[in-house]
């Protein structure tokens, strides 16, 4: 390293060390994209900066340690705020399972954001969940069960564990296209469709997020509908169509 730096570093005094750190952080928040630590680098590099606007100059420069401190305390409300949503270390096992599996396409904030309007259920053996040619009042996500699909009186599908019911409601904004019945006592996390519809109109980013979810949900029933007896009745008999 040249002598002239060596030197220039050695003339610094610890104030203007501060302030170099300041825009140091600053300039690595950039490198950034996590709101999270975002948050952290502006409050670091604001301290750092108020320090330097405080000790670096023959008198402080009130105005700068001000506007540091408003600016650090509103960030600091932000970053709580962020924490709180992300609900980082608050996920119940159910709530786990349901990130890492079908919710898997949301962030931690965006999925806790999800939770929050939402409810856990017991459904007892059955509980009817949509009624064909209804409105749909609640989108379920089944997480221990089974529920039975049935159009116009065929039985066209068993639902299993992980499967949405009422998200073609959800994304049509059209009645049920069929009743679905628990057959057993069933665990579930139901969200009403119109806290479901205010929160997806405020975030699109969630919608973005079920939208794709739903579309592999659907994939999968067609697959498992594949080579059912399409026009079983629910006695289990053979129905003419």
């Amino acid at each position: 390293m040249p002598d002239d730096v060596l030197a220039l570093f050695a003339a610094m005094r610890w104030q203007d060390w501060a302030g170099n750190a300041c825009y140091t952080l600053l300039a690595l928040s950039y490198v950034f994209t996590n709101m999270l630590w975002l948050r952290v680098l502006a409050i670091v590099s604001l301290g750092f900066e108020a320090v330097y606007f405080c000790f670096g100059a023959s008198e402080p420069s009130w105005v700068g340690i001000a506007w540091n401190v408003a600016f650090v305390a509103i960030n600091a409300v932000m970053l709580v705020l962020l924490l709180h949503e992300r609900r980082l270390l608050l996920l119940s096992a159910d709530e786990a399972i349901l990130k890492r599996g079908l919710f898997a396409d949301l962030d931690a904030m965006n999925f806790g954001r999800l939770l929050r309007i939402g409810e856990w259920v017991e459904l007892p053996r059955g509980a009817v969940l949509t009624r064909e040619g209804e409105p749909v009042d609640s989108f379920y996500v089944i997480a221990d069960g089974l529920a039975e699909v049935d159009v116009a009186g065929h039985i066209v599908s068993i639902l299993q564990n992980g499967s949405f019911v009422g998200e073609m409601s959800l994304l049509t904004n059209a009645r049920a296209s069929a009743t679905v019945t628990t057959l057993a006592v069933c665990r579930g996390f139901r969200v009403g469709q119109s806290a479901l519809v205010a929160l997806l109109s405020r975030h699109p980013e969630i919608r973005a997020g079920l939208d794709r979810t739903i579309g592999r949900d659907l994939a999968r029933k067609l697959r498992n509908t594949r080579g059912r007896p399409m026009g079983m009745n629910r006695a289990g008999e053979l129905g003419s169509g």
